[in-house]
């Protein structure tokens, strides 16, 4: 408990006890601000901070295949209606995350319906959960975010697999339709390393079983049920060799030019912004400007910045300890405001930026915290130092 102590004490040190602005104060005008959660676990503390502090808020779980739509023949609205209706009723905006993903996709996606010899299959009624419910408090543990599991048994055919991920898409983005502003139509395809020579896409779920041009297809449904949403890739990493023009940066461009040639109705990119206190700033900068090249708008739609750790994005790396020297703090409120300054420059581009949580403890980062607040919402030197940028010219 030490350590948790330590940063704490050296947050409030560290921080005004009374901003001048909040964060969307900051920002209004040149992008909105976001934050990460399934707004099932808070105390009233943490709700005042989401209204004070936020414009939007991505659900962190709540909407991915898996939790939304666990098996073919029943969806779960449960916490995903929750979750919209108080954000309605408190004045914030919502960005759904995700329509499709290789992660936290169950298996039925792709899985053969195999009946009993003899037997008729009827098609099962979807059921539905009821939709009423209230924002109770649960655990606020975040569930793995990447996972890749080969399917088990007969594979279905690549129409039916189409088919069951047009419905998905239809339903969920259906059932929002006008009461969430954007999504995150498919999520991070790209693989890890390549010479940024290909595309690069991963080779296996969504990739293996039907192809490339998925991603496309998703689009154009996502489209059809929401004309007016914003619909973005998003990806993280995909920053990465931006300066050079090379690695999975490079990758991401030339995805993202066929899918504009494929007529994909998409609107942006997110680049996710899982970073540390030695992240590339100048490939930042630079991904950001090719990808306003291409005509697309940018977010950046998971932020948060380690204190301590060397990972950028995927799971089962060096993810530090809580013994974080107290300097760490202040490379990262420098790392923050840079950022930030980075975002201002092109406000023009920018639609968004989200944070991925809520704190240092309410956030997948536990352990390295990467965010503005600490387990007690008192605010970080890196609070102030966004705030710092939000004022240059």
């Amino acid at each position: 408990m030490s350590g948790v102590l330590t940063v704490s004490v050296f947050a409030q040190e560290n921080s005004n006890s009374s901003p001048q602005k909040t964060l969307k104060q900051a920002f209004s005008g040149k992008f909105l601000i976001g934050c990460a959660d399934d707004l099932r676990s808070n105390s009233e503390a943490y709700q005042t901070s989401i209204r004070t502090q936020y414009d939007i808020v991505t659900p962190e779980n709540c909407m991915k295949p898996q939790p939304i739509h666990p098996t073919e023949d029943t969806y779960n609205f449960l916490t995903t209606d929750a979750m919209v209706d108080w954000c309605e009723k408190n004045g914030l905006k919502v960005w759904g995350h995700t329509l499709a993903w290789h992660g936290q996709t169950p298996q039925w996606f792709f899985q053969e319906k195999n009946p009993v010899a003899g037997e008729t299959v009827t098609p099962a009624i979807p059921t539905v959960t009821p939709t009423v419910a209230p924002v109770a408090p649960v655990s606020g543990t975040n569930n793995p975010r990447r996972n890749r599991g080969e399917i088990t048994g007969p594979l279905a055919s690549k129409e039916v697999v189409l088919e069951r991920l047009k419905k998905h898409i239809m339903t969920v983005a259906g059932r929002y339709k006008g009461r969430v502003v954007g999504w995150d139509v498919f999520n991070e395809s790209i693989a890890d390393g390549g010479d940024g020579k290909t595309e690069n896409l991963r080779t296996f779920s969504w990739y293996k079983y039907v192809g490339p041009e998925v991603i496309t297809m998703a689009f154009k449904w996502a489209h059809e049920a929401d004309p007016k949403a914003q619909l973005y890739y998003n990806d993280y990493n995909i920053e990465q060799g931006a300066v050079e023009n090379k690695g999975k940066h490079a990758s991401s461009m030339l995805l993202l030019k066929r899918l504009i040639a494929e007529g994909a109705p998409i609107t942006g990119v997110g680049i996710q912004g899982h970073w540390h206190l030695d992240t590339n700033l100048a490939d930042v900068e630079k991904a950001i400007e090719n990808y306003a090249s291409l005509g697309l708008r940018v977010s950046i739609t998971e932020l948060d910045v380690t204190a301590t750790g060397d990972n950028s994005g995927a799971m089962g790396v060096n993810q530090g300890d809580k013994k974080i020297p107290a300097e760490n703090y202040q490379k990262q409120a420098d790392i923050y405001k840079k950022l930030f300054e980075i975002f201002m420059r092109h406000s023009d581009v920018i639609d968004r930026v989200t944070f991925w949580g809520l704190s240092d403890t309410r956030s997948w980062r536990r352990g390295q915290d990467a965010l503005l607040f600490d387990g007690e919402l008192n605010l970080k030197a890196a609070y102030n130092a966004v705030i710092d940028a939000s004022n240059i010219k």
